[in-house]
């Protein structure tokens, strides 16, 4: 025997299934001993709950939660367009830090580095491009692999 959900006895006590299935949990809690009892603990719980009181100091919480959602619903801009105004001056903000701090990190990174470069030297014998990284040159595959073509082909491509 498959037993009712926590939930749907919930929603049993609370009145919202539907006539149909409102039957068969009624038909299955009568059945069913243990449903009967989880369906009466429920029942105890929100008895207890009915009957405890909160002190609003006076408020009415009800109307004042009523009109803040009302106000929220009205607040709701209704476009991207207006999304976009209400938020463009955020956007600038952001975009505007994100061009500073790549700038800043670029000069700081340029700085930093402008001692260490070593000099470029220029070999007959090995390509420029190796010696601008500081590269060394090797034999063997590797000589095949980086070799400067252009000048076995006359400088065309």
């Amino acid at each position: 025997m498959e037993h009712i959900t926590d939930i749907e006895l919930i929603e049993y006590l609370a009145g919202n299934l539907t006539e149909s299935r409102t039957v068969e949990v009624r038909e299955h809690i009568a059945a069913c001993p243990q449903c009967s009892q989880r369906i009466e603990q429920m029942q105890k719980l929100s008895g207890t709950l009915e009957l405890w009181e909160v002190d609003t100091a006076g408020h009415d919480v009800a109307e004042r939660v009523a009109a803040l959602a009302e106000q929220t619903g009205q607040d709701q801009p209704s476009s991207t367009r207006e999304l976009l105004i209400r938020f463009t001056p955020q956007i600038v903000r952001i975009a505007a830090s994100i061009l500073i701090a790549v700038g800043l990190g670029h000069k700081l990174g340029e700085y930093s580095v402008e001692g260490s470069k070593p000099p470029v030297k220029s070999s007959p014998k090995k390509p420029e491009y190796l010696a601008a990284l500081g590269l060394e040159w090797s034999s063997g595959l590797a000589k095949l692999v980086l070799e400067d073509h252009s000048a076995d082909t006359g400088g065309g491509q």
